[in-house]
C-alpha cells in the first residue's frame, strides 16, 4: 500500500503553535504573539516553554506508525522541518523512528526543504530516504496516475489565497509548481488547508496533516476523495 502526507513540520513550533500546541499557561496568546514575545529577547520566554513542539512531533510519528507497515511506501510531500539545522536534524531523528524502511521512503522537497545549505544537507536525507525530488509522480491502486508535489497547481500562486497559510501563494514558489494540464491528478501540501479541496477542483488532492486530521492517506482514500469530488462536482452542474 502506498501512503502519502506532507507538511510534518518537525521541529517548528511557530506551526505547532498553529496546530493548537501551545502550553496551558500561554492559551491566552495567538501562535504570532507568541513568535513575537519569544522574538523580544527581553521578555525571556523561549519557544520550549511556550509550544509543546515535542508532543506535536510525536503525534505525526505515532499516526504514521499506525497504518504504514514495514512492507508500504511512503511518499512525504515536503516540509519535513522548519529548515533550520537544528529543526532539520530533530526531524531526521523523528525519521529513524518509522516502521516503514528508509528504502520504502521517498521525500518531495518542500520550500521548507533547503538544498541552499550544501551537499551535506542532500546526503543527510538519503539517510532516511530511498530518493528525493522537487517533483515526482506514481501509479496508484494499480492503474491511476498522480503527479506529486509539494505545491498546488502553478496557476493559484495569481491568485488570492485567503484562509490559507501566510505564504500559501507566494509567486516566488510558482516556478516549482506543477502546470494544469486540464487533466493530471495531482497530490500535494503546502497551504496548511484543513480541506482537501481548497482550490475547488476535483484533480487537486491536498494530503498535508492539517486536511487529514495528522494521519497519511492511503492509495485507496486517495481515490476515493478523487472520486467523491468528482461526483459532487457532475451532481451540481446537473
Amino acid at each position: 500500500m502506498k501512503y502519502f502526507t506532507s507538511d510534518t513540520h518537525f521541529a517548528h513550533p511557530f506551526v505547532a503553535a498553529l496546530r493548537g500546541y501551545i502550553a496551558p499557561e500561554y492559551a491566552e496568546y495567538s501562535p504570532e504573539e507568541l513568535r513575537r514575545l519569544v522574538k523580544d529577547k527581553s521578555s525571556g520566554v523561549t519557544w520550549e516553554q511556550c509550544v509543546n513542539t515535542a508532543e506535536h512531533d510525536a503525534l505525526i510519528v505515532a499516526n504514521i506508525n499506525r497504518v504504514v507497515t514495514e512492507s508500504d511506501e511512503l511518499y512525504i510531500l515536503g516540509d519535513l522541518s522548519a529548515g533550520g539545522t537544528r529543526s532539520f536534524e530533530s526531524a531526521l531523528t523523528r525519521l529513524q523512528q518509522l516502521n516503514v524502511p528508509r528504502r520504502r521512503r521517498h521525500l518531495i522537497l518542500g520550500n521548507h526543504d533547503d538544498l541552499g545549505r550544501g551537499k551535506e544537507r542532500g546526503e543527510a536525507l538519503l539517510r532516511v530516504f530511498a530518493d528525493f525530488t522537487v517533483m515526482g509522480a506514481t501509479t496508484i491502486v494499480g492503474r491511476h496516475n498522480v503527479i506529486l508535489s509539494h505545491f498546488q497547481f502553478q496557476h493559484h500562486f495569481a491568485e488570492q489565497c485567503d484562509g490559507l497559510a501566510a505564504n500559501a501563494c507566494s509567486g516566488k514558489y510558482a516556478k516549482n509548481a506543477p502546470v494544469d494540464d486540464g487533466s493530471t491528478l495531482l497530490l500535494h501540501g503546502h497551504t496548511h488547508a484543513k480541506e482537501h479541496f481548497e482550490f475547488a477542483n476535483y484533480r487537486e488532492l491536498n494530503v498535508g496533516v492539517d486536511a487529514n486530521n495528522f494521519m497519511p492517506v492511503s492509495e485507496i482514500q486517495v481515490l476515493q476523495y478523487f472520486g467523491k469530488a468528482y461526483k459532487e462536482l457532475k451532481n451540481s452542474a446537473e
